[in-house]
């Protein structure tokens, strides 16, 4: 990952995931569901919220408003898998569509933490917007 100091600016270099999805029948899907997952992810930590004006009404209601992930905001994604067959079912498969949604928020947002920790900065909450990224730096600096 590499973060512009001077502007926010993320950049997400590489991301692996690794799954197990019990037996896997067909591969391609598999990594499908996957990629379309983390795309999910990554745009939830980086770009989705909602926003209400001051009398409460959605500002954020039509989908000109509500940044979804582009195809040039997800990065090259590298997947893996670790095959462990379900004893539930007579395929031993289970379920892969939700891991990459579950997995990709926290992962940013640690990832992010750790990068400008050398900063000061401690915490820092979703949106992973380079405004909030930029934010978040000046007011670590400013403290110390």
């Amino acid at each position: 990952m590499a973060i512009d100091p001077t502007t926010g600016e993320l950049e997400i270099c590489r991301y692996v995931a690794v799954d197990d999805c019990g037996t896997r029948i067909n591969p391609r899907i598999i990594d499908g569901q996957v990629h379309g997952g983390v795309a999910q992810g990554l745009g939830q930590a980086r770009s989705e919220r909602t926003l209400y004006d001051e009398d409460g009404m959605l500002r954020t209601d039509t989908m000109l408003q509500y940044a979804l992930p582009r195809a040039a905001d997800v990065p090259e994604i590298t997947t893996d898998a670790t095959v462990t067959p379900s004893p539930r079912n007579e395929l031993g498969v289970k379920g892969i569509g939700e891991a990459g949604t579950i997995a990709a928020p926290p992962a940013l947002v640690n990832a992010v933490v750790d990068a400008l920790a050398e900063r000061g900065v401690t915490h820092i909450d979703m949106p992973l917007t380079d405004e909030a990224i930029w934010r978040a730096i000046q007011t670590a600096t400013n403290q110390s």
